[in-house]
């Protein structure tokens, strides 16, 4: 009786080998992947507040004025652009351009005392596009602690223009009183203009040649806060140069004083 059970497990463990076998070499298991959650981060961009960004430039951030496509004169009705940017140089400048004389009352062709807006009109025709508007902004500034409630301060390559409200000797009297009251050469970059005095003189020019052609000319000696300067007096006012340590003429400027520091 024994023997007969026995075929029979074993041919029932067979079977099973049989079966596990064909499981084992049966097509690879697959896993159906999980689709990824629908659900994305997000960021809600009108809740972060962005610091604005210090401008790498000693000077302070300025509207850029940019010349329409036409050639024309930049205007505040959408012919020209305008966007709040570093101050950067930029544009051919003409050399010795016909007009613009470095005087003590005035460029030439614009006397201190225009009013603002004029002389940045005359300027532009004379000098092409302004670099750099800083719009009216507080007297205290990178410019200088100038007198008066406002100033605007206007660049050109090489070339500042300041205008305000206060009541100097360059006065313009219209009711906004705003009124071009200095200017400055080399200050803030070279001179591309090489603008000069009526007598020759400008950024470049030597000590030797300020004494040949201003004899009256007052030198002022280096001391331990400030350069070597110069004052020339001319019929229309003083001009004052500071000398660089090559002893050239570095920067030249006219007009109401705006101290620094």
């Amino acid at each position: 009786m024994g023997q007969r059970r026995f075929p029979r497990r074993a041919a029932a463990i067979a079977v099973a080998l049989a079966a596990m076998a064909a499981a084992c070499t049966g097509p690879p298991l697959r896993v159906n992947s999980t689709p990824p959650s629908s659900i994305a981060l997000s960021r809600d961009v009108t809740a972060t507040t962005l610091l604005p960004s210090q401008a790498s430039s000693e000077r302070p951030t300025a509207v850029l004025v940019t010349a329409p496509a036409d050639g024309g004169a930049a205007t505040p009705d959408g012919a020209a652009t305008a966007t709040t940017a570093p101050l950067r140089l930029g544009g051919a400048a003409v050399p010795r351009p016909e007009g613009v004389v470095l005087a003590g009352d005035g460029l030439g062709l614009v006397p201190f005392g225009t009013s603002a807006q004029a002389a940045v009109e005359v300027l532009t025709v004379a000098l092409g596009q302004p670099v750099a508007d800083s719009g009216w902004i507080d007297t205290f500034s990178i410019y200088g602690n100038c007198p008066g409630s406002r100033l605007r301060a206007v660049e050109w390559p090489g070339v500042l223009a300041l205008f305000g409200d206060a009541q100097d000797g360059n006065q313009h009297r219209d009711a906004a009183d705003e009124h071009f009251m200095t200017w400055r050469l080399g200050s803030f970059g070279p001179d591309p203009y090489m603008l000069r005095t009526a007598e020759g003189i400008g950024v470049g020019a030597t000590r030797a040649e300020v004494a040949e052609t201003y004899p009256a000319a007052t030198f002022h000696p280096a001391t331990a806060g400030e350069p070597a300067s110069v004052v020339l007096t001319t019929s229309g006012g003083e001009l004052v140069g500071i000398f660089d340590e090559a002893g050239a003429i570095g920067s030249l400027e006219a007009g109401t004083r705006c101290p620094m520091g």
